[in-house]
């Protein structure tokens, strides 16, 4: 964990850091120079003091409060499941360690002993200190760090299981530390992977993915390594449902990137656990990781499915919602997250059994009956605790739907309050402005080509996706337009159609097999799309198009990447990957009949400076004026 390089040490914008930490730090202090002299009065009327009525809280600013704090009682998951903090803590995870796994540290957050101690550490790097000589590379000072609530997504809690003050609050102690051993725990919320910082301290690529600096919300937390963390944690088979499994179902068949075999049920605890870290942090044959960096998986499939972090910001745009369109609102897809994704254990409540049922049959009753096994073994379930008492650690009410509803897929729904104020923070969130540096003149010529038909030289990339400021299409793009050879060779799992869902199906055709992983369970036929043909044709929602010069991989998948966000759009965009490739829609490419475009193209010559400048334009669409 602690390799980087040298040369990083000198990124220019370091230079300024104590100074601007300083001055964020300092308050402010300002007195007023009044001479006037007043002399009061010897007989005062008495006043009756009225106690002002507390201020209402918007629904912005309560949402904002739940994009970085709320856990809805998932710090009991993390902590006493997982064992996240008691891994970190074992492994001995420093600051260098933490920004080396995308971790990003808010700087408003930090009480003046740390801030004074990071400010340290960084004047001895600039004088030329190894950053292994610093404080940076001190395990307690990331346990510091997270006990100040600095690290961004990472909530802590006391004992008593109040969230413990910012290390910038009054409130804060400064003998305060966080012990588990104790009962203080950790929950995660919404910025772990959807905010970073604006990089004015430690920027991204000093030591690591990972900065500190003021927080920004709403951004991908780019390059978050979630496998290593998540196999960082003592117990990393608590998250076994989302993890890569071998089906006794389906006579050990596995799916997900790779070679990797999957979790088999007949191994010991010690061999499941270890195969659960292989999985979360191990490399295919090509050099790809079975759980990409800056991916997440949401889908309690046991598939190797994890798919690429969405932004946050102007979610009004968006919809549906979750990579396979599955849920039409976001208050819903939030809901899964919080209820699901974050604290599996409600899985194995009656309705979450009756959820996987539905949408796995015997595959997932069997990934309930696993999933209670391994919890057993690791003492996560008493033994004293029945099946039918089993209660998740995630603070929610009843729905009293049916089983997959989308309102409450387990039955389950969080403060409704909270995540309608979560929407309407996350809404009004504007993307980040473009890079400064672009052309021009290449921006305008990439529009041009973004908006033209094929049969005018341009792309026609407008006929799927929209304008910056326009909402996307609220329907998914099926598999069979994105991936052309989808059901030249489709496997069918199980039979849904009596549910009225797709098949279980996975395609082995065409040069990208994996490209339809998230999919093979759950899709926006749980909901009804496509209504008039149940049960056979999936798809993908699409994207907003915005902030793109943050990423360098791109496709849900994150299958299509280059070294720099220019390089990555260039190879999306190049016809040389072929027609039986995802998303083969290029420039120069083919026409809507599927006839090869001919020039002239936008741009002129054979297409290369028009995809240029499209790649241009791509980098620079933001909702800001």
């Amino acid at each position: 964990m602690n390799n980087f390089s040298r040369r990083n040490l000198t990124y220019p914008r370091v230079g300024g850091a104590s100074v601007l930490l300083a001055a964020l730090l300092s308050g402010c202090n300002g007195g007023s120079s009044n001479n006037a002299t007043v002399t009061p009065d010897p007989n005062p009327t008495p006043v009756t003091p009225v106690t002002p009525a507390p201020p209402a809280v918007s629904p912005v600013a309560l949402g904002k409060s739940v994009f970085s704090y709320e856990t809805f009682g998932n710090e009991r998951f993390w902590t006493d499941a997982m064992r996240l903090p008691q891994g970190l803590a074992g492994a001995g995870v420093t600051p260098l360690d933490a920004l080396n796994l995308g971790l990003n540290v808010n700087v408003e957050a930090l009480s003046p002993g740390t801030a004074t101690a990071l400010v340290g550490a960084l004047d001895q790097i600039k004088a030329g200190t190894s950053p292994s000589d610093t404080v940076l590379a001190k395990p307690e000072v990331t346990l510091a760090l997270i006990n100040e609530g600095a690290v961004i997504g990472v909530v802590p809690f006391d004992a008593a299981g109040q969230r413990k003050p910012l290390g910038s609050d009054p409130a804060f102690k400064n003998d305060s530390v966080f012990n588990p051993l104790v009962g203080d725990r950790i929950g995660v919320s919404c910025s772990l992977c959807h905010a970073a910082t604006d990089n004015s301290i430690v920027p991204a690529g000093f030591a690591g993915p990972g900065s500190v600096g003021k927080q920004v919300d709403g951004v991908i937390a780019e390059k978050l390594d979630v496998g290593a963390i998540f196999a960082a944690a003592e117990n990393p088979l608590a998250y076994l449902p989302f993890l890569q499994l071998s089906y006794d179902a389906l006579g050990d068949a596995t799916l997900g990137r790779g070679s990797f075999a999957g979790i088999k049920s007949s191994d010991s605890i010690a061999d499941q656990t270890a195969a659960a870290r292989e999985y979360l942090t191990g490399m295919t044959a090509e050099g790809l990781r079975h759980y990409p960096i800056s991916s997440f998986d949401a889908t309690p499939d046991g598939i190797g499915n994890a798919t690429y972090i969405p932004p946050f910001f102007r979610t009004d745009l968006a919809a549906p919602w979750g990579s396979s369109g599955a849920f039409e609102k976001l208050d819903d897809f939030n809901n899964l997250v919080y209820t699901v994704a974050l604290d599996p254990t409600s899985l194995l409540t009656k309705d979450g059994r009756a959820f996987l049922n539905f949408l796995a049959g015997p595959v997932g009753d069997e990934i309930a009956e696993r999933y209670e096994t391994v919890l057993r073994a690791t003492h996560v379930i008493p033994d004293a605790t029945t099946s039918d008492a089993i209660k998740p650690f995630v603070t929610a009410n009843t729905t009293g739907m049916a089983a997959g509803s989308p309102t409450g897929p387990v039955g389950l729904r969080v403060d409704e309050n909270k995540l309608q104020a979560l929407r309407a923070y996350t809404d009004q969130l504007q993307s980040p402005a473009a890079p400064a540096g672009l052309n021009p003149e290449k921006v305008a010529l990439g529009e041009q080509i973004f908006m033209m038909p094929r049969a005018a030289g341009g792309a026609n990339c407008i006929a799927c996706h929209t304008a910056p400021d326009k909402a996307v299409e609220s329907f998914v793009r099926p598999l069979e337009q994105l991936y052309r050879p989808y059901s030249n060779n489709l496997l069918t799992l199980l039979d849904r159609s009596d549910k009225g869902i797709t098949n279980i199906q996975k395609t082995l055709a065409g040069a990208d097999p994996n490209y339809d992983l998230s999919l093979v369970v759950l899709d926006a036929s749980i909901r009804g799309e496509p209504v008039s043909a149940p049960g056979s044709k999936p798809g993908y929602a699409k994207p907003l198009l915005l902030d793109l010069n943050a990423k360098d991989d791109f496709l849900h998948d994150g299958s299509v990447g280059g070294a720099t966000a220019a390089a990555g759009l260039n190879k999306l965009l190049d016809p040389a990957r072929g027609t039986e490739s995802p998303h083969p829609f290029y420039f120069p490419g083919l026409s809507a009949t599927g006839e090869p475009q001919v020039g002239p193209y936008l741009g002129d010559g054979d297409g290369s400076a028009g995809r240029e400048a499209l790649t241009e334009y791509l980098r620079s669409r933001t909702t800001q004026q």
